[in-house]
């Protein structure tokens, strides 16, 4: 199709090009987050042999203020350039001044206000530990704007080379760190320095030179403050949770839940964030065609329910052993609150997309009154259930909240796309049914392997799961038709002949 074809013509192939890049993109964003997150995963379970419960409580305290601190900077500058189609020099010029000036403001407040969470938390060492986190703040703020680039045009081959450099460098620091000194100065330190070697990186990895100058900021800003809003409620959402669990239970607790949240998160975080970070460059494109939007809205939906959905359900099936044998026997409290957490998890990840719709058309306030609704039931349910339960208060109230929110969050954006409901229950109607069997394989695999041993039981499960679910899938998506999707395209990757698609 060449340049005499008519224009809805090549309309319609520019936009399947563009539509293809959903997955090619969405892959690679997933080999990057999940490289760097089984670097860091790896770290956190060496750690967590080497360390006790309240090491990761104090560090995960420390970070907590950190990232109160950052999100009012947080204006998500880098977000309104991806938006932004024509975003000129003077753009990328007042966002990267902005950073830098935040950044040292930043690390003068954590300094100044490190003697005072001490005292309030009644734990000398935060003071020399926030003081040192501070430093991250400085490194952030100072790298590169130029490498929003990456992402905005859809260079995912650079976006996973910046992050993991840094972040193999960072973590072979670390455990040395560890190995050393056993000490929680490994996670403070490794923080600080993974914060360094992306700011250096990020000029290596881009020509662009910024200078300072504010000449666009109000411009940015009538955007970017709906951005700041959404990131003030994050904070309160997720880290306020663990400075109330710090001030109510102990440092230990937090630590228990520090760590039982990042485990449950891992399918949200490092599966379904990529995915949407690869797509919204094309949502962005499609902000003003609603057929298109649409269809990549649903082929995002399917693509992350297939991932996240049996990932989560197998953390929260397996959650006892995996503790036991992986993290030792004296992190087993944080069984029960990592199972609700896993669930909770499981159902954000239906709808974390949904987010980046409303901000690619220019409707981040539609996202704010979202998010503040989740946050007011949150804490509504959190008080009563903490007091109650005690640390297994706070999976409660994530998963109740979760619930919830989840048929509002959706009949809201079956309004805003006008989207038929019996087109986003086929986008689940595979990874539903496919998740169905796999808990049935699990449930058959612990009832008559628990005799080989914890770990080989495991290892049986992890295995038993994933190709049930795999096989599963695949007869399903066969059935159907074998219609576009992450099946196929997995399948055209492995098989160029393609046998199991039906004849042309």
């Amino acid at each position: 199709m060449g340049e005499n074809s008519p224009p809805e013509q090549r309309s319609a192939l520019e936009n399947a090009r563009v539509q293809g890049k959903v997955y090619s993109g969405s892959a690679w964003m997933m080999v990057t987050r999940l490289s760097v997150k089984s670097l860091g995963l790896i770290s956190s379970i060496v750690l967590a042999r080497l360390l006790v419960p309240e090491d990761f409580g104090l560090v995960a305290i420390a970070v907590a203020i950190y990232a109160f601190i950052e999100l009012f900077g947080a204006l998500g500058l880098g977000t309104v350039l991806i938006q932004r189609q024509s975003s000129d020099v003077a753009d990328y010029n007042t966002a990267w001044t902005f950073k830098v000036g935040f950044g040292f403001l930043a690390a003068a407040c954590l300094v100044l206000f490190a003697p005072f969470v001490a005292s309030f938390y009644d734990e000398p060492r935060l003071r020399a530990v926030i003081s040192v986190i501070a430093l991250a703040s400085v490194f952030s703020g100072a790298s590169n704007i130029g490498v929003v680039n990456f992402q905005k045009d859809m260079n995912f081959r650079k976006e996973l080379q910046l992050q993991l450099v840094p972040k193999v460098f960072s973590f072979i620091f670390t455990l040395t760190v560890a190995l050393v000194y056993r000490s929680y100065w490994a996670l403070v330190l490794g923080t600080v320095f993974s914060q360094f070697l992306v700011m250096v990186y990020s000029y290596m990895m881009h020509s662009f030179r910024p200078k300072f100058g504010l000449q666009s900021f109000h411009k940015l800003f009538s955007f970017s403050r709906w951005l700041l809003l959404n990131n003030i409620l994050y904070f309160i959402n997720d880290r306020a949770s663990e400075l109330l669990v710090g001030k109510m239970l102990s440092t230990s607790a937090v630590g228990l839940f520090s760590l039982s949240k990042e485990i449950a998160q891992l399918p949200t975080a490092e599966v379904a964030q990529p995915i949407n970070k690869a797509t919204f460059p094309v949502y962005s494109r499609f902000q003003d065609d609603f057929v298109e939007l649409r269809k990549a809205y649903l082929s995002t939906v399917a693509l992350t329910s297939a991932l996240t959905l049996p990932a989560a359900l197998g953390i929260a099936f397996v959650a006892p052993l995996l503790v036991e044998v992986v993290l030792g026997a004296h992190w087993l409290p944080m069984v029960p609150l990592l199972q609700l957490l896993a669930i909770s998890s499981l159902l954000v990840s239906i709808t974390v997309n949904n987010g980046f719709v409303y901000m690619a058309c220019g409707r981040p306030e539609v996202m704010f009154v979202m998010n503040a609704s989740r946050t007011v039931l949150f804490f509504l349910l959190l008080f009563p259930l903490l007091d109650a339960n005690g640390l297994l208060g706070i999976g409660q109230a994530r998963l109740v909240t979760t619930v919830l929110m989840l048929v509002v969050v959706q009949i809201v954006m079956i309004r805003f796309l006008t989207l038929p409901f019996f087109a986003l229950l086929s986008s689940l109607a595979r990874p539903v049914v496919a998740c169905s069997v796999m808990y049935g394989a699990l449930l058959l695999v612990q009832a008559f392997c628990g005799e080989l041993g914890k770990a080989a039981t495991l290892a049986l499960m992890v295995v038993a799961g994933a190709a049930t679910y795999i096989l599963v899938s695949l007869a399903l998506w066969r059935l159907q038709g074998c219609p576009e999707g992450l099946e196929s395209t997995v399948i055209a990757m492995l098989f160029p002949r393609n046998f199991f698609t039906q004849p042309k």
